[in-house]
């Protein structure tokens, strides 16, 4: 744990989390949140590049360490590569320091440390790197002008993921992708009002220095720039913090007022809240999950919201609840996936994911989904979405849905990313109609 004026280093917090959420497959939003409110604004805006933009081009910082060292990343001190990595990430993406001054503060960093002899080492790997030119041009030679391998290095890719996101896109536009997937998204929000409303809200935010425009598909959503902030949106009950992608699943729903609502996921109830929105004061919407804690914050979320027409319920998807057997007009079917279209926002899905996650998580789904079905009445919608793109858990396991459950219609499917320009997660969406 770290301690006085080092605790306080904005430099020394992102190198710990880094090491934590690479050593212990953490999310970096769920560590930050801890740690953020011991610094001032300025700082805690730079610890959160440090962190994220350094897990996002992971590969590539490495490469030029391993260069510059002559041996394996498993040689180097856990700690001396963090710092290794956070100054890297300074050097070649911000400019916010010039390189020698760069260096000089990540030796005395390290100088610091429990480990002094690590100090020199340190100094030498970043002069060895500012030597060498760490160019485009560079590390293409170096990698023996292998495109793949260049393009998975130069993007920070793992190679299995870069292959699975080819295998969609083809490859013309593979690389174009990769990068794409290196831009960091906005905050996204949802404003619970008509196009007025929205426009109040967007001309409130350009008054506070954030970027704000109307969203492309949502009619309730707002485009921001990451400048947005919790306290910001804090005294305005009718906007909410949700992705585009997600709000597009809620409408794909079809809610009229009065509809009895089942979200089987609703963790962390974005999804949740606005189905209670639409649906109004005369419908219903019951927030399932299985994990008691996200309920607890489920529950206070909705109370801060005042609503008064959801039912929380612990329950697990994957077990039948024959209670509620044909007794919803339109399930919501969030499941649990591999993630991996949220990269944009969450880069160390790259790191923390494994090849097999798509196949594994699908099998689980897919219980989800048989039961999900029995709770839509004849007539009614079971809106099903996942976050990724993998075959195995989008229209693979819609086909063999259907083909498992004739009843069932698919009136529309789609991924929520389908340009360059989108600036929203991957969702893979489809609407399935019960017929009779």
């Amino acid at each position: 744990m770290l301690i006085g004026e080092r605790a306080q280093n904005p430099k020394i917090a992102a190198a710990s989390l880094v090491r934590k959420v690479l050593g212990q497959s953490l999310f970096v939003n769920e560590l930050l949140n801890n740690l953020l409110d011991t610094f001032p604004l300025d700082q805690r805006r730079f610890i959160t590049e440090l962190t994220y933009g350094t897990i996002r081009h992971l590969a590539h910082l490495d490469f030029w360490i391993e260069t510059a060292a002559q041996k394996p990343l498993n040689r180097i001190d856990r700690e001396t590569l963090s710092h290794l990595r956070i100054a890297l990430y300074q050097m070649r993406f911000m400019s916010n320091r010039a390189g020698p001054q760069i260096v000089n503060e990540a030796v005395e960093i390290v100088k610091g440390s429990s480990r002094r002899e690590a100090a020199g080492f340190a100094n030498f790997i970043l002069r060895e790197i500012l030597r060498i030119g760490p160019s485009r041009s560079t590390m293409f030679r170096l990698l023996g002008y292998d495109k793949k391998r260049f393009y998975c290095t130069w993007h920070s890719f793992p190679e299995w993921l870069a292959f699975l996101v080819g295998d969609l896109v083809g490859a013309r536009h593979w690389h174009k992708y990769l990068a794409f997937a290196n831009k960091p998204l906005g905050i996204t929000l949802r404003v619970e009002g008509d196009a007025a409303r929205r426009d109040e809200i967007i001309a409130f935010l350009r008054s506070e220095g954030v970027s704000a425009e109307p969203a492309t598909v949502s009619p309730y959503g707002i485009y921001t720039d990451r400048a947005v902030t919790w306290r910001m949106i804090a005294d305005l009950p009718d906007v909410f913090i949700q992705d585009e992608s997600s709000q597009m699943a809620v409408l794909d729903m079809d809610i009229r007022q009065g509809d009895r609502i089942l979200d089987l996921c609703a963790a962390p109830g974005g999804k949740a809240l606005f189905c209670s929105w639409l649906t109004g004061s005369h419908g219903t919407v019951t927030a399932a999950d299985v994990n008691p804690y996200k309920l607890k914050n489920l529950a206070e979320a909705f109370l801060r919201a005042g609503r008064r027409n959801v039912e929380i319920r612990l329950n697990d998807a994957s077990e039948h609840t024959p209670s509620w057997n044909d007794a919803f007009d339109a399930v919501l079917l969030d499941a649990p996936c591999s993630a991996l279209g949220t990269i944009r926002r969450h880069p160390e899905v790259k790191w923390l994911k494994k090849p097999t996650d798509g196949a594994q998580m699908a099998r689980l789904t897919e219980r989800m989904l048989t039961n999900a079905a029995r709770y839509v009445r004849p007539g009614g919608v079971l809106l099903y979405a996942v976050c990724t793109f993998t075959r195995e858990e989008t229209t693979e396991q819609i086909q063999k849905f259907i083909l498992r459950n004739p009843a069932f219609k698919v009136e529309k499917a789609y991924y929520s990313v389908s340009t360059l320009l989108d600036n929203r997660d991957i969702f893979f969406i489809a609407r399935l109609r019960r017929m009779q």
